[in-house]
């Protein structure tokens, strides 16, 4: 397929930031086994591809397709020595729905969210584009996203900015088109009053089609950070597109860039200046020769002048944060290397600070993105005010600032600095009458030799960062190389974990739950537990943190709950007598979309009473919005599912969410639980809880008894429900028979005997 660029595109005044060259030179290409069995004995790899001009994609004569991400593809496959199947899609839309029903295996030019990772897994990003915003010429001089509040904004269907745009800015009524020549044809009718699209595209649409009256009048506050995804439940085949991607050589990126991204002059979208001056020419030629002379030099002059001003802002724009105006990663980087190629020495070595704001999200999702970019900025400011003239700061992710310096090689002085510049993170920031504090926490890698990969000090000040966040958030650790095999250690147990969720090593255990009242066993907590081949029993702390981390949560979830559903439905079948199962949900399992239906299906699949389900929610879920909380569980509710509120007392205790939920059980912490005979505290939120339980007619149940003087102090203060190991440890499913229950329940009357 060709990849020549045509002659109209390669005038495209592009205002795009540079690629950043992040990946590794010449990386050696190696395959395991298991990968060249699989890529021997796979079908051809179905890649979707969809039209997105003027330079991911364009369509050329019949099924042939050019454009930036095919030079990509073409490289991977002489890499993987195969041939890729490609499917060309005519909208962007199409391809991502396509891609979420497993009928293609790889997408390109795909933004990793977290929508997406429910079903791609992505490489390493390839390449960047800035959204901006399009108005009708005259409209606006400048915009911002929130202008547009009760106002229709379009953008293509199916892409990441659909879901940025409903999410920050829910007053915006999106309009989704089927691709971007729609947009723009409804922003010229007067349809729509805004277009969400990168500049290239912009001016491909306007000049080429020939609309003139549009206008770029600011920027969208979402870039896409473009990357190539694959079928999650197929893993290796997200490996070999990662390992195919870093063959791709620096120079070969260099190429392909100089092919496909030139600066592009956003402004010559407004054709209005051009169209005055002729108008001005015409008029001048029917008067004298002489004043033609005269104003065309003068315009001559704007024109140069004009070009420098635009020249400097790419140049601007090229290396250094849109938002704040400090560095970006891309000089980062560019300078990182010339300093790793100094002389290094234990007076002078190359050090990397990296600072992350912690929770600098809440910001956002609380008061609004507005503020989140004045705080993000401020940050900036103080931070560079705190740094000495050689030092360079760059921003380098959402919420993360990055500080590299030539200095001794000395921990003090490091420590010091590190310490000044989490102060000055942590002092409050005003904003009209209100004031942001936060913390930030800080990891940092020093040169210790020559270095061949300049980058490997970004990846240790990265690992540094994640081990404070763990170890001591609000502080800074320094890399120690133990944590890269903590890291490489954690990544193989994500793969792993992955595997597990589809095989018999992820399997659920039992704990009965008992009425304190009669000894009767009333139902089970469904545990998730999993059962590594080499690492034998892994906590479900551990893997239920990773899988939160690796955007597994959900699925992990959705496994638990189709397993119990099934297990309850074996149960009934060998006649045995419970009133229900008890399920943990997570937040991001809740929160979705389609969740309602997602569980009454899997009832239905099983065949399992929903009348039998009851589904534990942590308080957490309800500082979300608690209208679209009790909307979902009354849903359920209304088909006979209950639901328990899980480690009450520990988190959002209040009135409020319980009286407006229908929520029908209390679950005390076992932390609580634990103490109640001996702490006095512990004793006096116990009685609290069951006291505010019993005032709005819900049953609580008591987790972690484990003495017969905790069974005995509950009952006396009316507790109707218990678990823990005074009853019985959770118990695989082949072993609760009716037998083990009626087992169960004698224990407990002797207990409440005694």
């Amino acid at each position: 397929m060709p990849i020549k660029l045509t002659p109209k595109i390669t005038t495209l005044f592009q205002l795009l930031t540079l690629f950043l060259l992040s990946f590794s030179v010449n990386a050696e290409f190696y395959l395991t086994s298991d990968e060249q069995n699989w890529l021997t004995q796979r079908d051809p790899i179905i890649v979707g591809v969809a039209i997105i001009p003027p330079y991911l994609s364009n369509k050329l004569d019949g099924d042939t397709v050019e454009g930036l991400s095919l030079d990509y593809l073409k490289l991977m496959e002489a890499s993987l020595d195969t041939e890729f199947q490609y499917q060309i899609f005519d909208s962007y839309g199409a391809m991502i729905e396509a891609a979420k029903q497993r009928s293609i295996d790889v997408v390109f030019g795909a933004t990793n969210t977290e929508q997406r990772r429910h079903y791609l897994n992505f490489t390493k990003v390839y390449s960047h584009l800035a959204n901006k915003i399009f108005t009708q010429k005259g409209k606006y001089q400048q915009a911002e996203m929130s202008d547009f509040n009760g106002k229709r904004f379009a953008v293509p269907r199916g892409t990441a900015l659909v879901s940025y745009i409903s999410n920050n800015y829910p007053d915006i009524e999106v309009v989704q088109v089927e691709n971007l020549g729609k947009a723009f044809n409804l922003l010229t009718a007067g349809e729509i009053d805004g277009v969400g699209s990168y500049a290239s595209a912009g001016y491909l649409f306007s000049f080429m089609e020939g609309i003139d009256n549009i206008s770029i009048v600011g920027s969208v506050g979402f870039d896409y950070h473009i990357s190539f995804g694959s079928r999650n439940d197929q893993p290796l085949l997200g490996t070999l597109l990662d390992k195919a991607l870093a063959t791709v050589t620096v120079e070969q990126r260099s190429e392909i860039e100089s092919r496909w991204v030139q600066p592009e002059d956003t402004q010559r979208i407004d054709k209005e200046t051009y169209i005055n001056s002729l108008k001005m020419l015409g008029f001048i030629l029917t008067v004298a020769g002489l004043l033609i002379v005269v104003f065309w030099n003068r315009s001559l002059k704007r024109e140069v002048l004009y070009r420098k001003e635009v020249q400097k802002e790419v140049s601007f724009l090229a290396y250094h944060d849109e938002l704040t105006g400090a560095y970006n990663r891309q000089f980062l980087i560019e300078t990182l290397s010339e300093y790793t190629r100094l002389a290094y020495s234990e007076d002078r070595s190359t050090c990397v600070i990296l600072l992350g704001l912690d929770n600098f999200s809440l910001i956002n999702e609380f008061h609004g993105q507005k503020i989140g970019d004045y705080v993000l900025n401020r940050m900036s400011e103080r931070l560079e005010s705190r740094l000495s003239g050689d030092a360079v700061l760059a921003r380098t992710g959402g919420d993360e600032f990055t500080v590299l310096l030539r200095k001794a090689n000395n921990h003090v002085v490091l420590s010091h600095l590190a310490d000044v510049l989490i102060a000055e993170i942590s002092s409050p920031i005003a904003y009209g009458d209100q004031s942001f504090s936060l913390t930030a926490t800080a990891g940092i890698s020093i040169q210790a030799e020559e270095l061949d990969e300049p980058l490997r000090l970004l990846e240790q000040a990265d690992l540094a960062l994640h081990e404070a966040k763990r170890k001591n958030r609000g502080h800074y650790l320094f890399y120690a190389i133990d944590m890269s095999d903590k890291l490489k250690e954690r990544e193989q147990l994500a793969k792993a974990l992955t595997y597990a969720l589809n095989t018999e090593q992820f399997y659920l255990d039992y704990q009965p739950q008992v009425s304190l009242g009669t000894g009767e066993v009333i139902g089970f907590e469904a545990l998730a537990r999993w059962q590594h081949p080499d690492k034998g029993n892994i906590r479900p702390d551990k893997f239920i943190a990773l899988a939160e981390q690796e955007g597994l949560i959900v699925t992990l979830g959705d496994r638990v709950l189709r397993l119990a559903c099934e297990q309850g439905r074996q149960w009934l079948d060998q006649g045995l007598v419970f009133k229900r199962i008890a399920v943990n949900v997570s937040v991001k399992q809740f929160i979705e979309a389609d969740f309602v239906s997602k569980v009454l299906n899997t009832l239905e699949q099983a065949g399992f009473p929903p009348s039998k389900l009851e589904l534990e929610l942590t308080e957490s879920v309800f500082l979300g919005d608690r209208k679209l909380a009790k909307e979902t569980m009354e849903k359920l509710t209304c088909q006979g599912v209950c639901f328990a509120i899980d480690d009450f007392g520990t988190g959002f205790s209040s009135l409020l969410y319980l009286k407006e939920l229908p929520v029908s059980k209390l679950k005390l912490d076992q932390g609580f639980i634990r103490g109640i005979t001996k702490d006095y505290s512990s004793l006096q939120i116990v009685k609290a809880s069951l006291q505010m339980g019993h005032a709005l007619n819900m049953e609580v149940i008591a987790e972690g008894i484990e003495t017969p003087e905790e069974q005995s102090l509950l009952t006396e203060l009316h507790c109707e429900q218990a678990q823990g190991y005074l009853f019985s440890r959770p118990l695989k499913s082949q072993l609760i028979t009716a037998e083990k229950i009626a087992q169960i329940q004698q224990s407990v009357i002797l207990v409440t005997e005694a």
